[in-house]
């Protein structure tokens, strides 16, 4: 189950897997803004390398598509809101009368392709979390934690601050973000079980579904989260 959620790990011993965490982690807010920074031309071939570094490392299509998958939806999303823009705009202009709905078809194939920012945009964000997906598919939670801080100790040694504090690693940064972090593919998992659960008792994807999945899921989320608030609370208090 756990392999089949979003963002999880997938064991391997490539060169990606044995590269410490905290170069991945480095790395992601550098190619981020080189993404947005530099021509849409690096975006794209940026996509077509880590798709191909994704086959070599053996991630399956499906793997891939469901990391990939928040960006189809903010497509829609955004395309959605961006037609009942327009229409709005007719209205209040007064032009919605005249507007033939037999060539309405057309109509949003022109206003599509003329969309050229809004396109770029998601070329740019697909290439994002991409690389977010590649990093999380090659480093285990563990490693995510530890290479944040060794970032932080290193920070702290830098500024003369604390990095020990009782002979232990201080870095109390890099465990929250960490926490935060590690916490994306849970709520992946929490919503697949949550619609397996659903379909097996006969039901079907629609808006009913996430009428009803919704409250529930959020609700365990918040659960989770107080419950790992509530143990490394007591973890802190026994240390002390």
């Amino acid at each position: 189950m756990t392999n089949e959620t979003a963002f999880s790990y997938k064991q391997g011993s490539s060169f990606l897997h044995r590269c410490p965490a905290c170069v991945k982690i480095l790395l992601l807010p550098i190619i981020s803004l080189s993404i947005f920074y530099l021509p849409p031309y690096f975006a794209l071939a940026l996509i077509a390398l880590q798709t191909l570094v994704s086959f070599l490392l053996h991630f399956t299509v499906r793997e891939q598509a469901r990391d990939l998958r928040a960006v189809f939806y903010y497509a829609v999303f955004l395309i959605f809101v961006k037609i009942i823009g327009s229409l709005a705009a007719a209205i209040s202009a007064g032009t919605l009368a005249t507007f033939e709905f037999a060539v309405f078809p057309q109509a949003i194939l022109t206003f599509l392709t003329s969309e050229k920012e809004t396109w770029l945009l998601l070329l740019k964000l697909f290439c994002i979390i991409q690389t977010a997906s590649l990093i999380f598919k090659t480093s285990t939670s563990l490693q995510i934690r530890e290479g944040l801080e060794a970032m932080e100790l290193a920070v702290r040694r830098t500024l003369h601050l604390k990095p020990l504090v009782d002979g232990r690693p201080n870095a109390p940064v890099a465990q929250t973000v960490s926490l935060f972090i590690c916490f994306i593919p849970q709520v992946s998992k929490n919503w697949q079980q949550a619609e397996r659960a659903w379909k097996a008792r006969g039901g079907r994807k629609s808006l009913r579904m996430f009428a009803v999945l919704l409250p529930v899921f959020f609700s365990v989320g918040m659960k989770q989260a107080y419950n790992s608030a509530r143990a490394i609370s007591i973890r802190q208090r026994t240390s002390e």
